[in-house]
């Protein structure tokens, strides 16, 4: 389920790169709001991982 997903912050980076690709043409809008979801659910997964594996040391 995405709501139960958590996402990390919304960067600047992430923000001009989903701009840049909804100011495209040939890409469909869900498409890149759904990528960007993924990606940020993703990272915090990844972060999250990375934080309990520090705790171990």
């Amino acid at each position: 389920m995405a709501q139960d997903r958590q996402l990390i912050r919304w960067s600047m980076q992430e923000i001009r790169r989903i701009a840049t690709r909804l100011a495209r043409q040939q890409i469909y809008p869900a498409h890149v709001i759904a990528w960007s979801l993924w990606r940020r659910a993703h990272q915090a997964a990844a972060q999250q991982a990375h934080f309990k594996s520090k705790m171990q040391l």
